[in-house]
């Protein structure tokens, strides 16, 4: 596949999942829209991957915060 054909590919799954059920706009395809939207695709791609990974950081920290209030729990309970 040419460059801008495997493009016009990725922006067209791009679309799919962004508007999943619902219609895709009609949008005209050639060079210039074609590369806009690879753009904000990649943007996309990045931007949910760096939401991931804060994501997964809270859920690590909140589960170290959990043991560690345990672990403090359970030190109260027995100095009573």
């Amino acid at each position: 596949m040419e460059p801008q054909e495997e493009r016009e590919t990725q922006v067209a799954a791009w679309l799919k999942k962004i508007f999943g059920d619902h219609p895709i706009p009609q949008y005209e395809v050639n060079p210039r829209t074609t590369e806009i939207l690879h753009h904000l695709s990649e943007r996309n791609r990045v931007r949910d991957r760096d939401v991931y990974l804060v994501i997964e950081d809270l859920k690590q920290k909140a589960s170290e915060y959990e043991s560690e209030g345990e672990i403090k729990s359970r030190v109260l309970n027995e100095n009573k």
